[in-house]
């Protein structure tokens, strides 16, 4: 079973190149990888779509941690792309042949934080959708 993780809009987004680096540590060894980004969706794009899902057209993955710098940028990139009052859809996919009903969430961009990016990780397929 493979995630990946969406932004679905209704219309074309830029894209948002890593500014920042995720740097951790796991058993005394330190790990640094891209940090968030918004690129084109490619990853497991047919076995997205084999999901059958109703998500909106144009979908770009995202590199995106549940942390409150993570929260911080999505929130900034989507003020700076989209218009006030249009609605994105942030998806959480477990890419598997299993098929899981999509739970659902709806909230204003302004409540976009770690802990609402840990809950949508919490389930298998999870979709967000936040009113700008």
């Amino acid at each position: 079973m493979s995630r990946v993780i969406l932004l679905c809009a209704d219309h074309p987004l830029p894209l948002y190149a890593a500014q920042t680096r995720w740097v951790y540590f796991h058993r005394g060894v330190r790990y640094e990888e891209e940090g968030f980004s918004v690129q084109p969706h490619v990853y497991y794009r047919p076995a997205v779509d084999n999901l059958e899902l109703s998500m909106k057209p144009h979908r770009y993955e995202l590199d995106l941690r549940a942390t409150e710098q993570d929260a911080a940028l999505l929130r900034d990139y989507l003020r700076q792309s989209c218009i006030p009052g249009e609605q994105v859809e942030l998806w959480n996919l477990w890419v598997s042949d299993i098929r899981v009903r999509a739970f659902r969430l709806t909230g204003p961009l302004a409540d976009l934080d770690a802990d609402a990016l840990v809950q949508m990780a919490e389930r298998e397929q999870t979709c967000i959708t936040l009113t700008i």
